[in-house]
């Protein structure tokens, strides 16, 4: 990519930093995430700058130094809404590994997207994607009670005093709620997430209690209560989230989407039913609950595959448009995979919580540079916006 482009980028961002020490030593570990090969370690990150001095810099700029991530990204989510046009904002789960016990954050547990039990750290990052792009803006770092309750882990960390012990699902929805606030001037966006290894009940109770609009994709074994009256229950017991969109399934149709991996439109049955979720459904109250729920299932036509699920408050908008925002996560994940990761977005070596918050600030400019980069090659018709 153009070296004028990535130093333009890289400043504009950084413009919040009010000392000119710091804009230049984030121009160079930005310039580094993006050229340096492989693991992005402080010491090669510091061979961008060409002299020894350079590692203990960076590193007190990234751990130690006093600049606000917060604003940075303020910048870079308000860029990203202009010349992306986000369809919504997508919620994605990050766990990285580490080989020791003292980098913030970090547990052993089971991670779903690893596949094994693994000592690492969780996060939540949020997305702004549209079919053809993505870019994280915001990202929320999950802390044990095992941290905040220490208070020796927390000092060693430096873990603020404002920061409060919250479970994953909270961590999720915050990270999300922070994009609605004034100093992000963002236009707000339905919130879209896999909410299968996260507790949906849970969600959908933060969800509904700060007005955020969802869809998030949820386990067959979801019980839920129907209330479609053309289905079998009527809302009077509970049924499996598979057991009720199979019975819609008779009402589904064809619906085309743009498949990220191949960049090719593919095609999937889609249907919907209303209905609730068990602890906030009214009992005796008639017709359709006050907070009304669409469940949405999409059918790939493989034989033996179960319907993917997706579960929305945004009640008046059709199924197929809700699968389309489901389907986002695959952009993200695809981004993830091909930008993120190479940028070293899983890299950070240090162990505080300003380092970690600070480094995924920078990986994801990084990643916007690239992805932009990418899109202007390929003369998006929105290729002169892209670097305005």
């Amino acid at each position: 990519m153009a070296d004028d482009f990535v130093t333009d980028f890289s400043r504009r961002m950084l413009a919040s930093l009010k000392r000119r020490d710091q804009r230049a030593r984030g121009e160079w570990y930005i310039s580094g995430l993006l050229s340096v090969p492989g693991r992005k370690s402080m010491r090669a990150l510091a061979s961008v700058a060409g002299y020894g001095a350079a590692e203990q810099s960076l590193h007190h700029f990234i751990s130690d130094s006093s600049w606000s991530w917060d604003k940075v990204r303020y910048t870079l989510a308000r860029h990203l809404d202009r010349v992306v046009l986000p369809q919504a904002w997508v919620l994605s789960s990050m766990a990285v590994p580490k080989a020791g016990a003292h980098s913030v954050g970090v547990e052993e547990s089971f991670r779903t997207e690893l596949g094994r039990v693994v000592n690492s750290q969780q996060a939540y990052g949020v997305w702004l994607a549209n079919e053809d792009m993505s870019a994280p803006v915001n990202w929320g770092l999950f802390l044990p009670p095992g941290w905040l309750d220490n208070e020796e882990r927390r000092r060693r960390a430096k873990i603020p005093d404002e920061v409060a012990a919250a479970s994953p699902e909270l961590c999720a929805v915050n990270t999300v709620v922070e994009l609605a606030g004034p100093d992000w001037g963002l236009r707000r966006r339905p919130a879209v997430l896999d909410a299968r290894e996260l507790d949906a009940t849970a969600l959908v109770e933060e969800f509904t209690r700060r007005g955020v609009p969802f869809v998030m994709r949820v386990g067959g074994a979801t019980r839920l209560v129907g209330f479609d009256l053309s289905l079998p229950g009527r809302g009077e017991r509970l049924f499996q989230a598979q057991q009720l969109i199979e019975w819609a399934k008779r009402f589904s149709r064809p619906v085309g989407w743009v498949d990220p991996d191949y960049s090719i439109t593919r095609s999937i049955l889609v249907s919907g039913t209303r209905v609730t979720m068990p602890s906030i459904r009214r009992p005796g109250s008639p017709g359709l609950p006050e907070r009304a729920l669409t469940l949405v299932g999409g059918w790939s036509g493989s034989k033996g595959q179960p319907p993917e699920l997706w579960l929305s408050n945004m009640v008046e908008v059709p199924p197929v448009a809700l699968l389309r925002l489901g389907r986002l996560t695959r952009r993200v994940a695809k981004d993830f995979s091909e930008v993120s990761a190479k940028v070293g977005m899983r890299d950070f070596e240090g162990r505080s919580y300003a380092g970690w918050h600070r480094h995924a600030t920078l990986c994801s400019v990084a990643h916007a540079i690239s992805v932009l980069s990418s899109a202007r090659r390929q003369g998006f018709d929105k290729s002169q916006e892209l670097s305005a």
